[in-house]
Order: structure tokens, then sequence, then C-alpha cells
């Protein structure tokens, strides 16, 4: 989809802005100007439904990179060749006019994107449910908090049906919720197949997303590859502002090697492993026979919870209510991030010791899962779903993606990092050193 050969990119820095009129004016063509590579010498390869990840410090050519490939930007030299229709998401609401209302402004972008006023009605409608900023929708946006802007132009950009997504730091706006929303449209898109670049300076969600990575630094290209591997050194060296870059490489190419030799010992244990195994195919059903509602957090006083402290017990409850009598039904959670990485889940009958012979029509039941907060301070997402099993195959009969989210406090005097707290507790000897 996008190939870059040698791709560079000069600006002309002069000490004093008479310098520039001088150098113009110069009949010896003397230059008075320095100059300055944003970009030097890049190649890279990306092809269909690949999500990259670009990181690097602050002035690396990370976003010089990304407006050249918009092409908002012309190279000073090299070539860049891209196949597909592209919508960039450098700088949220960037495009819009002030003086409009956002049905206006939605109008006029879609114009701008060759789409007509037919083609665009449906598209509004889609566009304003996403991003949910009511009937300030019909107002001027420049009545708008930065907020209400983000949402409008990323529901907007997500709604043009792009073959290639370039997004530049603009997840970090609005509330979690609307980020965990952002989070799973880039899910769908990449099970769509389309194409994603990625820049951020969370390498979390590098990790989460991408499945590779370039690391810029300077303008130049340090290493293009594996996500975990690149980011693993970028953690290592990446604050440093004199990288050695050729050991940096020799570092990559030693992983590499390390991680190619075990992939390849981990495939060998597991053809002999599943020698005699046939794999089933999966079948994704329509959601029907059941409705899932009152989805909420509990405190073991039975009060509704959406802030939650570390180390307490919680029931994550909803109702269930079921068109007709089943005889084997299961029961199923999922916990994410905001990013829509999987903390964990778990699926259990509904039938099976819990004294129900079957599940009856029109019969509300109630459903409580007892969990012990064991999570950092961030905020999170749970799934809830239920399905049937009919002649061997699983049958979804409803499900709730991000059917409630909370937040988790963080401890008074403690900082933690990662997503588990593990509690630890820690204990300190000290024996007297003779030298």
């Amino acid at each position: 989809m996008i190939k870059a050969r040698n791709l560079t990119k000069i600006y002309h820095l002069y000490d004093q802005q008479t310098d520039r009129f001088k150098e113009a004016l110069s009949l010896t063509k003397k230059k008075y100007h320095k100059d300055f590579y944003a970009l030097k010498n890049v190649d890279f390869n990306i092809s269909r439904g690949e999500i990259v990840g670009i990181i690097g410090r602050n002035g690396s050519g990370k976003s010089t990179l990304l407006k050249m490939l918009a092409g908002i930007l012309t190279p000073s030299s090299g070539s860049i060749h891209v196949r597909g229709k592209i919508n960039a998401m450098l700088e949220l609401g960037a495009g819009f006019n002030p003086e409009l209302t956002g049905i206006e402004n939605i109008e006029l972008q879609g114009a701008l994107n060759g789409y007509n006023k037919t083609d665009m009605k449906d598209k509004i409608e889609d566009i304003k449910a996403f991003a949910e900023i009511g009937e300030f929708v019909y107002q001027a946006v420049k009545t708008y908090s930065s907020g209400m802007k983000a949402r409008l132009a990323f529901a907007f950009a997500i709604h043009v049906d792009p073959e290639i997504m370039i997004i530049d730091e603009v997840l970090s706006v609005g509330d979690a919720a609307f980020q965990r929303k952002c989070f799973a449209k880039i899910e769908s898109f990449r099970e769509q197949g389309k194409t994603i670049l990625f820049v951020s300076h969370s390498i979390g969600q590098v990790i989460e997303l991408c499945h590779r990575v370039i690391w810029l630094h300077k303008g130049e290209k340090v290493i293009d590859g594996d996500t975990k591997l690149v980011a693993g050194l970028y953690e290592k060296y990446g604050m440093k502002n004199d990288l050695k870059l050729l050991s940096i490489q020799e570092d990559f190419l030693k992983m590499q090697s390390h991680k190619a030799s075990q992939k390849k010992l981990k495939e060998t244990s597991l053809t002999l492993f599943n020698s005699k195994l046939k794999p089933k195919s999966t079948i994704v059903y329509e959601t029907n026979g059941a409705k899932i509602s009152n989805v909420q957090i509990l405190t073991k006083d039975y009060e509704k919870a959406n802030i939650l402290k570390q180390g307490c017990e919680y029931y994550y409850s909803y109702d269930v209510v079921f068109d007709k009598m089943y005889k084997e039904v299961n029961l199923a959670i999922l916990l994410k991030t905001v990013t829509g990485f999987i903390i964990g889940g778990k699926e259990v009958p509904l039938v099976k010791n819990r004294c129900l012979t079957s599940i009856q029509p029109n019969i509300c039941y109630n459903i409580k899962w007892k969990f012990k907060n064991i999570l950092n301070s961030g905020n999170y997402f749970f799934n809830s779903g239920v399905n049937t099993i009919i002649n061997d195959e699983k049958i979804i009969l409803h499900r709730i993606i991000d059917a409630y989210m909370f937040k988790v406090l963080p401890k008074k005097d403690t900082l933690s990092n990662g997503i588990i707290d593990f509690n630890f507790n820690v204990m300190i000897e000290g024996t007297t050193h003779e030298s």
C-alpha cells in the first residue's frame, strides 16, 4: 500500500531573516543557510492490512513523514508511492471552519473528500451518533470545547471509508469512554484489513495495536521490525541524545535471531503435540434468543459503583431474560483496558451446579460475578455475553461490547506500574558490612 525510497526532507535554516534575501539576490550563489535534515534516506514498505507504529522522540521526523505520506509536504528527494485512499488524522479539527456549524463543516469536508450531498446524507447520521455532542452539532464550531471538536473530527474521519488511516497522537483526547470507542473502531478497521499508521508516545498503546514498528531518531530510521523487540530497545536506548545506531541495530539482529530460533523450536514442539488433532472451524452467528440488561458494578453492600478502590470486593451484575427454554447456557465476561487490551475473561455454565435443570423463558435471571479488585489505577471496560451450544456449535444469544466502564483510584503514597496490583510485601534486612 505504501512504498518509500530514500525519503529525504531538508529545511533551510537562516541565522537572520535578512540572510534569506541576501541568498536570493546573491549573484555568486552564496549560501547563507544551514541544511536541517528532518528526514534522511528513509526506506520502508507497508502492506495491506498492516498496523505500523512509528515511534521516536520529539523532533525525530515522525510528523514530517506523516505529512509527506498525506501529501501535505513534498520530499526534497526520494520517492513515495501510495495505493488507496488516505485519511490523515494529524490534528483533530484542524480543517474545520470555526464560523460554520458542525453539520456545515461535515458537508464541507465531505465535498473536499469527493462526496456529494446525497452520499453524505446517510453518513451524517452515523457521524452525529458517534460524536455524541447533541444539539451542538448545529452550533458554530467556535463555540465548541476542544473535546467536542475532537469528537466530531474523529467521527468524520472514520466514516469516510479510508483504505489507509494515519493517526498522529489524536487518541489522547476526550474522556475514557470516547477513547475506548475510538480504539474499538480501530479494532474494527484492523479486522477489515485496512492499513493503519499509528504514532504515539505511549509505548503500551503501540505494543497493543501494532504489528510492527518503525523507530526514527533525528530523521533517520533506527530499526523497522517486530513490535516488542523494537519497543524494548526503544525503552532501553530511546531517551539518549547520541544514539549509536550501529550498536542498536546489532542488538536488534541478535534479538531477532534468538526469537526466530525460539519460535521455530516452539512450532516444532506444537506440530508434534498436535499432529493427531484436527482444528474446528469457527462460525459466528447473529445475536438472538436472549437479552442482557441492567449492567452495573455493586459493592458488597449492593450499592452501585463505577469508581473502585484497590483491594476491595465487588459484584459485576446484570440481568438476562431468555426468549425460550434452553438446557445449556453459558455466561461470559471479558475485561479490557481503554485500548482494547484483554486483561482476562471467564465463561461458566448457568445450569450446572446452580440447582437449575433448564433455563425458562420470560424469567429474569440476575447474574453476579464476585471479584476482588486487584487492578492498578486507570479506566477499564467489561463485556457481557451469553451463549448456548446446539449440535456442538456455539450460538451467541446476546453480547454487549464495553457494557460497563469503571475507574480504579490509585492508592495513596504508592506508585504502581502496569495493570495488576500484585500487593507486594517488602522485607528489608540489614547486616554490618566489613570492608
